[in-house]
C-alpha cells in the first residue's frame, strides 16, 4: 500500500449496518468472516429477523491514530489517503470552513482525482457538478437555487483550469497544508448531547448537541454548527471514562490544589460509546497510561440486542457500576465484542473557528502557491 507499519495509526473499519454516521474499528486480528457476520446478524436484528440481499458490508482504510510529530515521517500514499479522508469530513459538514476555502479545496481534489481539466472533460457538461458532489460540503450545495449551483459549478471549474499541470504529490502537499491549520484536523469527531453543559449555564435551558472530538492528548467539545472549543479535558486530568448506563461518563480532576472532581455525562448511542472508548484508551496507552486492575465489565447491547457475547483481544476494560462506587473492583473480564457492548476504563493519573480561504499560502490565482 506504500505505508508505513501499524505505528502510522493506519487502520481497517467496518460500516455500522444501523447508524450510518458511524464506522467500527476492526481489531487486526480479527477474522473477516467474524466481522461480516456479526454485521449481518446485527443488520437481520433490526429488520425483525429478515434478512436484507440489497446491503452490503462496506470497509475502508483510514487514519484512526492522528500523531503531530509524526507528520515527517507520513509517506506519500498516507498524506494522499489522508487527503481523501479530510475531503469526507468536509463534505459532510465535519470541518469548519467558509465557502471560498470550500471551493479551494474543491478543485485541489478535482485535479488530485480527475487531473487537468483537459479538452475532452470540458465535453462533459455534467463534470463541473461531479466534483461538486464529490468535494463540495452538503450544507453550502443544498442551499444553492439552480442559477447559483451553476455559476458555483462554473467556479470550480476555473479554479480547477488554473492548477493544470500541478502534480498530485503538489496538491496533496497545498491541500494538507491548509487543513493542518486547524487545531483539531486528525481528530475523530462523534455527536454527543451533554448531560449537563461542561461549562455549565443553569440559565441555558436546554443543551445542545455538541462535538466531542478525541485527539491525541485531550478529549475536546466543540459547539455543533461553529465546531468553536467549548471545553477541553487533557487526558492527565481523567481519572474514569467510558459508558455508564445510556451515557458516556467523563470524570475528571482539577489542577486546582482541592482534589476536586467533574463528572460529565454524555448522551450516545452504545456502539459509539464503545468507539469513544477504546479511542481514548488506545491514545492514553500509546501516551504511557496504565489501566490499575481489572474493574467488572457492565454488559451493554444494542438496543435490547440477543445476541451471544464474545471476549475479544483487548485488555480488559471496566464497568460503570464498577466506577461508580469508588473506582474499586477486581472482579477480571474482558471486552466485548464491537457491536455488542461498550466499557468503562479507571484509570490512575494525575480555538476553534471556520477556516477561511486567508488561511491558503496564496500567490497569483493558484490556491496554496
Amino acid at each position: 500500500l506504500g505505508t508505513r507499519d501499524a505505528t502510522n495509526g493506519f487502520c481497517l473499519f467496518s460500516d455500522d449496518p444501523i447508524e450510518k454516521d458511524l464506522e467500527h474499528y476492526l481489531e487486526p486480528l480479527a477474522k473477516l468472516c467474524d466481522v461480516i457476520s456479526k454485521w449481518e446478524t446485527a443488520l437481520r436484528e433490526k429488520g425483525s429477523g429478515k434478512f436484507e440481499n440489497s446491503r452490503v458490508i462496506q470497509l475502508s482504510y483510514k487514519n484512526r491514530l492522528y500523531w503531530k510529530h509524526t507528520i515527517k515521517c507520513e509517506t506519500d500514499k498516507e498524506r494522499l489517503l489522508l487527503c481523501y479522508q479530510t475531503n469526507s469530513q468536509i463534505v459532510q459538514g465535519r470541518f469548519p470552513l467558509s465557502r471560498e476555502l470550500a471551493l479551494e479545496l474543491a478543485s485541489l481534489m478535482s485535479q488530485i482525482d480527475m487531473g487537468d481539466y483537459s479538452l475532452e472533460k470540458s465535453r462533459d457538461v455534467g463534470v463541473g457538478l461531479k466534483g461538486l458532489d464529490k468535494f463540495y460540503p452538503y450544507r453550502y450545495r443544498d442551499a444553492l437555487g439552480a442559477e447559483q449551483l451553476k455559476d458555483v459549478q462554473e467556479l470550480l471549474v476555473s479554479k480547477w483550469m488554473l492548477l493544470k499541470g500541478r502534480s498530485t504529490l503538489d496538491c496533496v502537499r497545498i491541500y494538507l497544508t491548509c487543513c493542518r491549520k486547524w487545531p483539531y484536523f486528525g481528530a475523530c469527531l462523534f455527536q454527543a448531547k451533554p448531560r449537563q453543559n461542561p461549562e455549565s449555564n443553569a440559565a441555558s435551558g436546554a443543551t445542545p448537541v455538541a462535538w466531542l472530538a478525541v485527539a491525541e492528548d485531550a478529549l475536546n467539545v466543540l459547539e455543533l454548527s461553529t465546531m468553536a472549543p467549548v471545553a477541553r479535558y487533557p487526558y492527565s486530568s481523567v481519572m474514569t471514562f467510558g459508558g455508564c448506563q445510556d451515557d458516556f461518563m467523563l470524570v475528571v480532576s482539577h489542577d486546582d490544589g482541592g482534589g476536586c472532581e467533574q463528572k460529565l455525562l454524555f448522551a450516545m448511542s452504545k456502539p459509539k460509546i464503545l468507539e469513544v472508548t477504546l479511542l481514548i484508551a488506545d491514545y492514553m496507552n500509546a501516551l504511557g497510561h496504565t489501566v490499575p486492575g481489572t474493574p467488572q465489565m457492565n454488559s451493554l447491547t444494542r438496543n435490547g440486542s440477543h445476541r451471544s457475547l464474545r471476549t475479544s483481544q483487548r485488555p480488559t476494560l471496566g464497568g460503570c457500576s464498577a466506577v461508580a462506587t469508588g473506582f474499586s473492583t477486581n472482579a477480571t473480564t474482558t471486552a466485548h465484542n464491537t457491536l455488542n457492548s461498550h466499557a468503562t476504563h479507571t484509570l490512575n493519573s494525575n480555538h476553534s473557528h471556520t477556516l477561511s480561504s486567508s488561511h491558503h499560502a496564496g500567490g497569483g490565482s493558484q490556491p496554496g502557491t
